[in-house]
């Protein structure tokens, strides 16, 4: 082989060599690491030199990827569609969750789906990006809030159903996750508002609750106070009641004595009337036999009148 043709085959066997590895990545290997690579060889980074039958071989990889492969593009957002996607979700959440739900029940939805999204971001664990539809936290801050499931389907989380047991999957992407970084920053934004209007309510509610307590308490000091009033109107139409049954009673009393007098005032009345018939009567006698005494009596006569003779 000609000393030209040497640094064509390494060059050849290098760019084979790296479409090989991007067909069979490792383990490891994902589409951002994939998306890095394919970055370098498009920017014209130059690749280490290659060992080939002993001789050093240097040389750049084609611009190109090679047919069939798996690596994928990076996502092109403009700055329209960015902000429509934060619009789309920033609905989601004002029409969705906020709306139709108490300001702690969104925050704490909000929160989660953060939390969610956070743990996607932040690390490669596939247990991260599965999550049962029966997980306490995500069925009662999430599924239960009205908004809730749509606001984690828009996050990019399908739906599947794994031995009868239903479960949310994120399928990750370079889109996909441009979309849920998004979706968080939204989340992040409108958390710090909720928590300022959960603040907001939860003082509105204690000065509320202090305004009740406060005036239970006016009514009931009123309600005291009218309770005294009442008793001490009653005490008063007590005592008015009873000094006119007492005057009544007096009055009664009075009539009655000045009606046993009256009635006493005429039996002696009478009595002495009485007896001053009879002294009148015992006197008239006295002096009717004196005036007889100078004349015989006729018989047959009587002080009550005429009487029959004898023999008559």
């Amino acid at each position: 082989m000609s000393a030209q043709s040497q640094p064509r085959a390494g060059v050849r066997e290098a760019a084979l060599a790296a479409a090989q590895a991007r067909l069979n990545p490792p383990p490891s290997y994902d589409a951002s690491s994939a998306y890095a690579s394919n970055s370098a060889i498009a920017g014209g980074a130059a690749p280490q030199a290659t060992m080939n039958n002993g001789n050093t071989v240097s040389g750049q990889i084609p611009l190109s990827s090679p047919p069939g492969s798996r690596a994928s593009p990076r996502p092109s957002f403009t700055d329209k569609e960015e902000r429509e996607l934060k619009l789309k979700f920033g609905k989601l959440l004002d029409r969705g969750i906020v709306r139709d739900n108490g300001y702690k029940e969104s925050a704490e939805a909000v929160e989660t789906l953060l939390k969610i999204a956070n743990n996607i971001l932040s690390s490669d664990d596939p247990k991260y990006r599965t999550i049962k539809a029966t997980n306490g936290m995500l069925q009662k801050k999430v599924l239960s809030v009205k908004g809730g499931h749509d606001y984690i389907i828009a996050l990019g989380f399908r739906t599947k159903t794994v031995d009868f047991v239903k479960i949310y999957v994120f399928e990750k992407t370079l889109r996909s996750t441009h979309e849920l970084k998004i979706g968080a920053e939204v989340l992040q934004d409108h958390l710090t508002c909720l928590k300022e209007r959960v603040n907001l309510s939860s003082q509105s509610l204690l000065n509320y609750n202090r305004e009740e307590a406060a005036r239970r308490a006016q009514a009931l000091r009123e309600i005291e106070a009218d309770r005294e009033s009442v008793k001490i109107r009653a005490e008063r139409e007590r005592q008015v009641r009873e000094a006119k049954e007492q005057a009544e009673r007096q009055r009664r009393e009075r009539g009655e004595a000045e009606e046993a007098e009256e009635i006493v005032n005429r039996d002696d009345e009478r009595r002495r009337e009485m007896a001053n018939a009879v002294v009148r009567n015992d006197r008239d006698y006295r002096h009717n036999v004196v005036e007889d005494e100078d004349y015989p009596p006729t018989y047959g006569e009587t002080f009550f009148g005429e009487g029959r003779r004898l023999g008559d």
